[in-house]
């Protein structure tokens, strides 16, 4: 009899395939964790197949297919994870995946899965359908900008149809969201990615040389001026400047950029020649260049010119949903550059990740990641290094919303019900529709989210179709 072993963290899921596979006559092993499926499979040799969930407590299923590459029968390995989380795909298949079911699924396409799987055919249908439209953008042009949370999917969808536009872009958020990396995306996916892409940072050059950085200047132009020099934007004619930090650029060379982009050239220092120029400048902020115009501080007009297409980046903390995804690749990471073998997290520490605010935003994550494994080297990453000013336990359901009772009034049985409704449906998708991450979230126990779920979702519970973690 065939051997298949299971993993997931919800025990709900790993009957219902225990009860599929055994009436199609497979021995079932299951296993709740990264720890217990990594024993499993170094201590049986009759296992022939995986079927794991992508993200379980103590870390990612993807470091399941490490260990099955050290076995001389590498057993297939088919990754479940929620819809809207398929840029792991890409990940996986570095890992060793074979195939890749994206929830709410069928029976049907597990045993397809599974089947493709044994026959050892390439890991095709579900990359080709569910990840290929902006994953293989994304991969391409900015691999870092990992994350499938919807306002990450928003801000993507927007920095890849401009990339096809010569317009200006301003790229706002705050210090450590990726801002260079999304004016690198876009300008590498666009016409003008075989020609260079000069960047220059308006907050790290001293007030009496930026002139001389963005247009050049001639040879005796100032003190100092041994020979000619090229400027940024001369540089990267045919190409893209990207001006970080734009908020910082003085006013006198405000009005001097502007003129740059309204006429298309540029004078260098000491010279009476304009050189045309054929640039496209994205420029990034991490101020609030309104209010820097309302306090006079930035040009109105050029404030105008540069926000043709605004494109703002999310902090973290608004796309938690990201942080287990971006935490396993900084692990990839410094896996390889440090010699170190991490395989996830211990349990607990993945929330803890999830729980903080991140200030410092990918960057300080990044970081984190990198001291954690530093710290730990190998195995599980337990708290050490975990940042030392994260928040404090709730210590009780902390209100989100202030309800507003209408003038008429209000069935309050049915208000109550609506609203519940409301937070066990953004729970699930938070949760990639895994009961017991959603129980989690809601602070409740599983049992009674799925009471609840019976009562106020009736028609989410179809065993048939699967619905995997709902």
């Amino acid at each position: 009899m065939r051997t298949i072993l299971v993993v997931d963290d919800d025990p709900g899921i790993r009957r219902l395939l225990e009860r599929h596979f055994k009436r199609i006559d497979w021995n079932v092993i299951s296993a709740e964790s990264c720890r217990e499926a990594i024993q499993i499979i170094e201590s049986d040799a009759s296992i022939q197949a995986v079927l794991c969930d992508l993200i379980l407590p103590d870390g990612l299923g993807w470091s399941l297919g490490d260990v099955l590459g050290s076995r001389a029968d590498r057993p297939p390995l088919v990754f479940m994870t929620g819809e809207g989380h398929t840029d792991n795909a890409i990940i996986a298949l570095r890992h060793g995946a074979t195939d890749f079911l994206v929830k709410p699924f069928s029976l049907q396409q597990v045993d397809d899965a599974i089947a493709r799987s044994l026959t050892q055919r390439p890991m095709r249908g579900a990359i080709a359908r569910e990840v290929k439209p902006i994953d293989h953008w994304r991969c391409e042009n900015a691999i870092e900008i990992i994350g499938n949370d919807s306002a990450t999917l928003e801000m993507l969808s927007m920095a890849r149809r401009v990339s096809e536009t010569d317009s200006s872009v301003l790229i706002t958020g705050e210090s450590g969201t990726g801002k260079e990396l999304v004016a690198r995306a876009i300008h590498f996916a666009s016409s003008r990615r075989l020609n260079p892409l000069v960047v220059l940072n308006c907050a790290a050059i001293p007030e009496t040389l930026i002139e001389s950085e963005l247009f050049g200047h001639e040879r005796g132009a100032f003190t100092g001026a041994i020979t000619a020099r090229q400027g940024h934007f001369a540089a990267a004619h045919t190409g893209t400047i990207f001006l970080d930090e734009i908020g910082e650029l003085p006013l006198a060379m405000q009005s001097k950029l502007l003129r740059i982009l309204q006429e298309r050239e540029v004078t260098p220092l000491g010279s009476s020649k304009s050189v045309a120029i054929d640039t496209r400048v994205l420029a990034a902020t991490n101020i609030d260049l309104e209010k820097a115009v309302e306090d006079g501080r930035f040009r109105e007009d050029l404030f105008y010119r540069l926000n043709v297409i605004p494109i703002e980046v999310p902090p973290l903390r608004d796309r938690r949903s990201d942080i287990p995804t971006l935490a396993a690749c900084f692990i990839d990471r410094y896996n390889k550059r440090l010699g170190c073998s991490v395989t996830g997290f211990a349990p607990g520490v993945l929330d803890e990740l999830k729980d903080y605010d991140w200030p410092g935003n990918v960057r300080e994550l990044e970081n984190t990641i990198e001291r954690m494994v530093v710290l730990q080297g190998n195995n599980l990453l337990g708290e050490a290094g975990l940042p030392a000013r994260r928040r404090e336990p709730k210590k009780g359901p902390k209100p989100t919303h202030t309800a507003v009772l209408p003038h008429e009034g209000v069935v309050l049985r049915d208000a109550v019900d609506a609203f519940e409704r409301s937070l066990i449906q953004q729970a699930l998708s938070r949760a990639g529709g895994n009961k017991s991450r959603a129980a989690r979230i809601l602070a409740v126990r599983r049992t009674t989210l799925t009471e609840k779920i019976k009562k106020l979702l009736p028609h989410s519970e179809s065993e048939d179709e699967l619905r995997l973690g709902a």
